[in-house]
């Protein structure tokens, strides 16, 4: 099987498993294990979980700042981003060298894939979980602006931070 395509279906489930599973003790298990396949199936090496460590830190921090922000709510509540949320940030870190490595030098598609993905990825995730769009009317819109740049970003930064090897696409 095509690596891209087995990294960007792992992927799915385990962002799935996450999830379904909204569980603290879970959650942790499913991202370790799933970046430690990755790593060993697929990865490339220290700078790649380098990337992946920094990705997930930004995130555990973006994601408080959208529920203090009030994007982001917990049965109509403001909260904390619950743990098992964090989760997917690694999980998320490892598909950027592969299956969608291809759209690093095509950045306006990134744009458009991370604003809808983005927004369509987090409007799933709220009809499996406790967590929901906040008060603010526009903030599905904030979601799909915000990942329509960080994306991109992200995309960028693994680069930078990882590089690429010849056939890490495929293969």
């Amino acid at each position: 099987m095509n690596k891209a395509l087995a990294n960007g279906l792992l992927f799915n489930l385990s962002w799935f498993l996450i999830v379904y599973t909204q569980s603290n003790v879970w959650a942790p298990v499913i991202a370790a294990l799933h970046v430690c396949g990755h790593m060993l199936w697929m990865g490339q090496g220290r700078r790649e979980l380098l990337f992946i460590l920094l990705l997930t830190a930004c995130g555990l921090l973006l994601d408080q700042v959208l529920f203090f922000a009030g994007v982001f709510t917990i049965e109509g509540a403001a909260a904390l981003a619950p743990f098992w949320l964090g989760c997917l940030w690694p999980v998320l870190g490892t598909t950027a060298l592969h299956v969608f490595a291809p759209l690093r030098s095509k950045l306006l598609l990134a744009a458009i894939f991370g604003g809808v993905g983005g927004y369509l990825s987090y409007s799933l995730g709220m009809r499996m979980t406790i967590v929901d769009f906040g008060a603010l009317d526009l903030a599905p819109l904030v979601i799909a602006a915000l990942w329509s740049v960080l994306f991109p970003l992200l995309l960028i930064a693994s680069e930078r931070i990882a590089g690429s090897r010849e056939g890490a696409v495929g293969a």
